[in-house]
């Protein structure tokens, strides 16, 4: 598991910015902590040179977009703690290597330096709040920190790490602490545990194996997602899935019902429309005797005419609504199906996560059965030849 904390590193207090980076680089990369730079990885500079390098990317922005403001942001510093034992320095610093670029997306420049001088390895990445073509500052954004920590958590997952556990904000003993008191139950976390127990089981063969059939990123996701939305059974996330593929059907029959609405209502429109327009063609036509000679050169609107009078006869009553009601019936019928189309989109959008964290649970439920089923078909072969040999 890791415990991760995002800051930004400002121009210090009567130190120039050239200054200040290359404090905060002499900290991070010390060899001491770092077993002589063994544990250190860079992406967009070289670790001899980054804080120079961060210096000219800053220099470049600071010409051409804007000026260097007070407590100006110069860069910003990821820390990323594991638990003790759990992992090795190689294996945190490519973690914190990936949980760098996944994070910036390969815009900034970061150097990662893992410290072994404390019984938790840590990970220190420092990137660049200007990115490296020098044309715009990192914007640290609202929740980024818990943003940061999903990454991470992700990334724990996929490498065969335990990931922390939010505790209830009143069991906390202090801010930024997940800690539980002592003979705590719940059977939200019972559930995520058990989850987590069959994925990781063995972390060994059986572990790859299962990480080659089923994707283990988005395994990841969905106990994230089960924790997020406090789902403590898998019969909770079929009740919820099921009442969410019902609304959206239900919806959709309403917004099929609402489409012929107005294509009937734009029909009715055309009609009158139509009629009004031509009415006086066939007038013209009905008093020239019903000529062949007329109706050649007015073929177009006659046929015309014939249609919407057509509409007229099919139409309850024989009668049509007046333009102005039909105008606004339309606008009523319009206004309903996209709001119906709004929610829909966003059931859709959520009941589509839901659908996968149930399809993974399924999945690994089954993988679950068939390995007690082909366990218990051993024991009765053995039970059986053991008969044979008595």
């Amino acid at each position: 598991m890791a415990a991760t904390r995002l800051m930004a590193l400002h121009i210090v207090r009567d130190r120039t910015l050239a200054e200040s980076l290359k404090e905060r680089m002499d900290y991070t990369e010390d060899e001491l902590k770092t077993e002589q730079k063994r544990y250190i990885s860079t992406y967009g500079c070289d670790i001899e040179t980054a804080d120079e390098e961060f210096l000219l990317s800053h220099r470049e922005y600071h010409a051409n977009v804007r000026d260097i403001r007070k407590k100006e942001i110069i860069a910003y510093q990821i820390r990323q703690s594991f638990k003790p034992g759990e992992i090795t320095p190689e294996k945190a610093n490519k973690i914190g290597y990936e949980l760098a670029m996944r994070f910036t997306k390969g815009d900034y420049a970061f150097t990662v330096c893992t410290h072994t001088d404390k019984k938790h390895i840590h990970n220190h990445i420092v990137f660049n709040a200007i990115s490296m073509d020098g044309k715009k500052k990192f914007r640290n954004f609202y929740y980024s920190g818990i943003a940061l920590r999903r990454i991470s958590d992700i990334l724990c997952f996929e490498n065969g790490l335990s990931i922390i556990k939010p505790a209830p904000y009143a069991e906390r003993k202090k801010k930024g602490r997940y800690s539980r008191t002592k003979n705590y139950t719940d059977k939200k976390l019972e559930f995520i545990k058990d989850i987590e127990s069959k994925v990781l089981t063995g972390k060994g063969r059986g572990y790859v194996n299962w990480a080659k059939k089923f994707n283990a990123k988005q395994m990841a996701k969905t106990i994230l997602f089960l924790q997020e939305h406090k789902i403590s059974s898998y019969e909770e996330l079929k009740a919820i899935t099921d009442e969410r593929s019902g609304k959206v059907r239900q919806l959709m029959d309403s917004m099929k019902a609402k489409e012929a609405l107005l294509a009937e209502n734009k029909k009715y429109q055309k009609a009158i429309i139509d009629y009004g327009r031509t009415r006086k063609t066939f007038v013209a036509y009905k008093k020239s005797g019903y000529s062949k000679k007329f109706y050649a050169e007015h073929e177009a609107e006659l046929l015309i005419y014939k249609a919407a009078e057509e509409v007229y006869k099919n139409a309850p009553g024989r009668k049509i609504p007046p333009m102005q009601e039909l105008r606004e019936e339309y606008g009523r019928i319009l206004a309903e199906k996209k709001a119906e189309f709004l929610e829909y989109a966003q059931i859709k959008k959520d009941m589509n996560e839901y659908l996968i964290a149930k399809k993974n649970l399924e999945l690994l439920y089954q993988q679950e059965e068939e390995k007690k089923e082909r366990e218990g078909c051993d024991k009765r072969t053995r039970n059986s030849h053991q008969k044979d040999v008595l």
